[in-house]
């Protein structure tokens, strides 16, 4: 049992109360739309956004990238530990990017309430990417530690999935020369965005931390610690028809050029045969893959007392992500994320 019955209720309470208020945001519909990004269509054949489909993955990537939410010391040999955890990310809503804001035309947008269809863009997309998410962690020997992490992308019909490892380099000392030095950890993880046939998107984060705690009595412990994290996105397109609300059947369609069609000529290739013009199947296409490097710092605060704690943390862009993204258009302004965090760890 608890040594301070009080401070344990308290804490369980705000628990409670973390979990109970952590909820969707109620905007516009944020699933995403690439097909939308399309440019210069004059004539019948729309070319790909690859500028706008290359920031809206820049930005939608760091909203689902690991968030090494931790300090440096793991749950130590044989420790366990089950959380609960809510990250906001800001993202540049109202930016433009090859000529369009590609976050109003790359998000479906609210639902017309008498025709239940979708607008062709949406007018109020949010600026804060909610990502809420049940991590489970588990020491290791030698300084190790796993992890696993599930959740969803608030808004949206999509999840996120991944795992952490990390390595503990220098953690538990408190007596002699290296109890003088903080906690050291080295570590790496992996989220993947899953839910959407239009598009595949992962994120590679690599992390540094020190933290050092700091007891308040015998059963709470503070720590404070800071960070830097390297993170890569990469993300590729399906096959996305740019034109999605033009029937190219409308064209006259008499089938295929296959054997067996009368309306078929040689070679059978297999294309579409119209009685009109059939430039409209044209527009079934790729975006260019992206491959996008970004960094970030972190800093955090862990209270724990007795099996209970909470976190919060912040991370936000060292430098802008057209550093080292600029031969693909990634021009946006830095992003930040503040995560919140409430679990058990035994």
């Amino acid at each position: 049992m608890p040594r301070n019955p009080k401070v344990a209720i308290a804490a369980a309470s705000l628990v409670t109360a973390t979990l109970a208020t952590a909820r969707p945001a109620m905007a516009g519909n944020m699933d995403i739309t690439p097909e939308r990004l399309a440019v210069d269509c004059s004539a019948g054949v729309c070319k790909p956004n690859n500028v706008g489909w290359a920031n809206l993955m820049s930005e939608l990537g760091m909203a689902i990238a690991p968030t090494a939410f931790h300090s440096a010391r793991t749950t130590g040999l044989g420790g366990f530990a089950l959380s609960f955890e809510a990250s906001y990310t800001h993202v540049n809503s109202d930016a433009s990017a090859g000529g369009q804001q590609y976050w109003r035309l790359g998000t479906e947008g609210q639902i017309d309430p008498n025709s239940h269809a979708f607008s062709v863009q949406n007018t109020n997309p949010d600026s804060l990417l909610g990502v809420y998410s049940l991590k489970a962690r588990k020491g290791l020997a030698y300084g190790f530690e796993i992890a696993g992490d599930l959740g969803f992308l608030a808004g949206t019909s999509l999840w996120v999935g991944g795992a952490d490892v990390r390595w503990a380099l220098l953690e538990g000392y408190r007596t002699g020369i290296l109890g003088y030095f903080p906690d050291i950890a080295i570590g790496g993880g992996v989220r993947t965005l899953g839910g959407s046939p239009k598009f595949f998107l992962t994120t590679v984060g690599l992390d540094a931390q020190i933290s050092k705690p700091i007891a308040i009595d015998e059963s709470a412990v503070l720590t404070p610690y800071l960070g830097a994290q390297r993170v890569i996105i990469f993300a590729d397109s399906s096959v996305v028809d740019l034109t999605p609300g033009v029937d190219p059947l409308n064209c006259g369609y008499l089938g295929p050029n296959v054997p067996g069609n009368p309306k078929g000529r040689t070679p059978n290739d297999g294309m579409p045969i119209c009685t009109n013009s059939g430039t409209d199947f044209n527009n079934d296409t790729t975006f260019a893959r992206a491959r996008i490097h970004r960094w970030r710092w972190i800093a955090g605060l862990n209270y724990k007392f007795e099996v209970l704690y909470l976190a919060a943390q912040f991370a936000m862009d060292l430098t802008n992500p057209s550093a080292e993204n600029g031969v693909i258009g990634v021009n946006g302004s830095k992003q930040w994320t503040t995560s919140f965090e409430a679990g058990v760890s035994f």
